[in-house]
């Protein structure tokens, strides 16, 4: 009898774990730079420095594989949301992300990595895992206020245009808008901004965890607990869990629908999400954070307001000048914005974008991607039919 149980528990074993050995994504453990190369496209690294002594790793795609001539191509900057990286925009593969899409339609396509992340963990005086409460005392104020500006100059330093287009994700709409809104000159160094479920009113988010974090007592708890067990980084980089993801999410698991299930309880349930690639994404996301940053968004859903990090008002007054956090003023920023939504996204709900819409000066598009989740816009099965043709028609006009 004990050894059926055995050979029932080792058969069961097999079923679970050994298809996932057999079937192995061919781009399973890439990074960012490893899968441009795979895909024959060019690649560059660009070392940029901020003005607090952060040193950020940029990666470029100076021209597609068909148009190699050395005319003068218009930028395109991409930005990742929170814990993303530069992967994030050209692990799909060659036809189906947007990296390689842009560059091939005769962009140059530089794909950022913002302080914390993976490629981006090194300061000029500071060691990102010696120093992680100095290190790790950022949000996505310091990124708008530092990293896109100094992202911004370099690009158009090397190559050698006034302006460029700018799309990001999430997080890095809402570092946009805090950049834009602070800095107004730089709306001159945009010819368009692309937003793919933008964020700056977090008030209406319907994410389980966010909305547990967007009390005051839980958001105390929370900060204590950062400080207690010195949590200052937040879902980094981990190679165990691209290994873990290979073995239960791939194609022949049994367990890969309970994969997606974690991506929709962060980012909202979805028929369009790309259940294949999920060893493929997990082999470089997440890609950490801080847990300021996630403190910040709570705190514009508490203040009802899209402003800067509080403090408390000692520290605000020292910091600030004022007792309170200085609120964005989003008529500031006049670039043209161009905002893509959904009525299923839990993290950028639609009363949240319509009144930073009703807010923005120069809104030249509002499209809402019906039954997109907050992650579809980078790993959908249809996102070049349902969104990356439009944005494709759309940066036309400012080309």
């Amino acid at each position: 009898m004990e050894l059926k149980k055995l050979l029932l528990f080792v058969s069961c074993l097999y079923f679970v774990f050994g298809a996932s050995i057999r079937q192995v994504h061919s781009d399973f453990g890439l990074n960012a730079i490893e899968l441009i190369e795979k895909y024959g496209y060019p690649v560059e690294v660009h070392q940029i420095h901020t003005d607090d002594g952060y040193i950020l790793e940029t990666h470029r795609i100076p021209h597609g594989k068909n148009n190699q001539n050395n005319a003068l191509r218009i930028p395109v900057l991409l930005v990742p949301g929170v814990v993303c990286g530069s992967a994030d925009w050209v692990n799909m593969g060659a036809t189906n992300s947007l990296g390689f899409i842009l560059a091939d339609h005769g962009y140059d396509v530089w794909l950022a990595n913002y302080r914390g992340t993976t490629w981006s963990r090194k300061h000029e005086t500071l060691h990102a895992d010696v120093n992680k409460k100095e290190f790790f005392d950022y949000s996505f104020q310091e990124i708008g206020a530092y990293d896109l500006p100094a992202n911004i100059n370099h690009i158009l330093n090397a190559t050698h245009q006034e302006n460029l287009i700018y799309i990001a994700h999430s997080q890095g709409t809402a570092s946009f808008f805090a950049m834009a809104a602070s800095k107004p000159e730089y709306n001159n160094k945009i010819r368009i901004m692309i937003a793919f479920a933008p964020i700056a009113y977090t008030t209406h988010m319907e994410q389980m965890i966010f909305n547990w974090l967007s009390s005051q007592e839980n958001l105390d708890l929370f900060n204590e607990f950062v400080d207690k067990y010195e949590l200052y980084e937040i879902m980094p980089y981990s190679p165990s869990l691209s290994t873990i993801a290979q073995t239960f999410c791939n194609d022949d698991s049994i367990l890969q629908r309970f994969c997606a299930e974690i991506f929709y309880f962060i980012s909202g349930r979805s028929i369009y999400f790309n259940m294949t690639m999920i060893p493929v994404i997990a082999s470089n996301t997440p890609a950490g954070s801080s847990a300021k940053t996630f403190s910040h968004f709570a705190q514009l859903s508490i203040a009802n307001s899209f402003q800067k990090y509080d403090y408390g008002e000692v520290i605000n007054e020292e910091e600030y000048g004022q007792s309170t956090p200085p609120k964005y003023d989003l008529r500031q920023v006049t670039s043209p914005v161009a905002l893509y939504y959904s009525d299923n996204d839990l993290l950028s709900a639609v009363t949240d974008v319509d009144r930073l819409s009703s807010e923005l000066s120069n809104v030249v598009v509002k499209k809402m991607v019906n039954g997109y989740n907050h992650l579809d816009y980078l790993w959908a099965t249809n996102s070049v039919q349902m969104l990356y043709n439009d944005v494709l028609e759309q940066i036309k006009n400012y080309s």
